[in-house]
């Protein structure tokens, strides 16, 4: 099915791009949307994706569909980092109107979220990029060196020493979470 639709782009038919696009578009949006945690700014950045892919595929020169996501994906971390870079902090609205809320709850998974998000900021760019790849999105390390421009060798030295240094951390973050457990029950 794959090389069919490819023949049939390469030959100017660009409404065949929809049975790559049904093909790679949840990948895609997971890939995505584990770098921004958010739905809509997911879609938004998707959207921005295919488009780039549609005006770009006459320029894919691949055969196969390994090589068609290693792409679609070098395009999505591209324009997920375009869309960072360009990012202007904006103040959410919370509209509380209509339902009610355990603030408690709230206050307690908000402060084990703001620990778990301190302990990233501890790892670079890279490295949360690369093992999110990695772990989150299962992908090889030559698609992660193909979509970073990392070697094979150094994805894997990254994601490596990251993991090493998530496995020294884990017992201080588990006995913190636990103090943390204790100290809000009294």
């Amino acid at each position: 099915m794959f090389a069919s639709q490819l023949a049939k782009i390469r030959n100017g038919q660009l409404d065949a791009f929809s049975a790559l696009y049904d093909m790679s578009y949840d990948r895609v949006y997971g890939f995505i949307y584990h770098r921004t945690g958010d739905h809509e700014k997911t879609e938004d950045i998707v959207a921005d994706t295919y488009m780039k892919a549609l005006r770009r595929i006459r320029s894919f020169r691949g055969n196969h569909e390994g090589e068609f996501f290693s792409w679609i994906y070098r395009i999505a971390y591209t324009t997920l980092i375009d869309d960072t870079r360009s990012a202007r902090p904006t103040e959410e609205l919370d509209d509380t109107l209509g339902y009610s809320r355990d603030l408690g709850h709230e206050i307690d998974t908000s402060t084990k979220l703001a620990e778990v998000m301190n302990f990233l900021q501890t790892l670079t760019e890279r490295e949360r990029t690369l093992l999110t790849m990695r772990v989150w999105d299962g992908l090889s390390y030559a698609e992660i060196s193909e979509i970073t421009g990392e070697s094979v060798a150094n994805a894997k030295k990254i994601v490596s020493r990251t993991m090493a240094k998530i496995s020294a951390n884990i017992t201080y973050i588990f006995i913190f979470s636990l103090l943390l457990s204790y100290v809000s029950q009294y």
